[in-house]
């Protein structure tokens, strides 16, 4: 089994966005349990409009749950609230093996990042290296200066950037449907579904990417 906690501080990240996306692509490959810790229920709400004829997976909504004992799945994808509590992380960190980061381009975005990371390096299980963290640059335009400060900023803080996930409405549909950008037509998703590979490879593998 492998538990992947999708976490940032910061509320407006694109945690549900990761964790849908991740736990419908996952779905492709064995038994995955969403387990939506977030008291606005944005990934149940996701679950609940996702249809019969997409690859199944389990929910879970409880945002008061003690992170343990969780039904035995081979992928547990944790959709967790912003703004956690130092006791309540490092409880979090106790029970997975993968956290994900997405951190978005604007200057909010990265100031609370850097204070969320600063955070992160206090607690004994993830300094020892008993989590493997991989960052994920969302909702990013190359083009645009926000874009560019977001590879800069990443870039300093020498963290492994294991996908850069563009600004596209793709992510904007599949939510509505609930699905995850595995889930739609392959002629709509090829430029985005390298950078979702690569991503897998981290989360099942441990093998970082570039981001690029």
């Amino acid at each position: 089994m492998i538990r992947v906690l999708v976490l940032n501080s910061k509320g407006g990240a694109g945690k549900t966005t990761v964790a849908t996306n991740l736990a419908s692509l996952l779905a492709l490959r064995g038994s995955v349990l969403l387990a939506d810790l977030d008291p606005q229920r944005s990934s149940s709400t996701w679950a609940e409009r996702r249809s019969e004829r997409l690859p199944k997976l389990s929910i879970i909504a409880d945002a008061d749950r003690d992170f343990r004992g969780y039904p035995t799945s081979d992928f547990v994808v944790f959709d967790a609230p912003a703004g956690l509590k130092k006791g309540r992380l490092e409880d979090m960190l106790d029970e997975v093996e993968v956290l994900l980061v997405p951190i978005g381009p604007s200057s909010f975005d990265m100031d609370a990042s850097r204070l969320f990371l600063e955070k992160l390096n206090e607690i004994k299980r993830f300094r020892k290296g008993k989590v493997r963290m991989g960052v994920i640059a969302n909702r990013v335009n190359a083009r645009t200066k926000g874009g560019q400060r977001l590879q800069l900023f990443l870039s300093d803080l020498h963290l492994p950037v294991v996908a850069t996930l563009r600004d596209n409405q793709l992510y904007v549909r599949a939510a509505q449907l609930g699905a995850g950008i595995a889930d739609l037509r392959m002629a709509e998703t090829r430029a985005e579904l390298p950078q979702w590979a690569q991503l897998l490879r981290f989360v099942t593998e441990g093998k970082h990417g570039t981001g690029a």
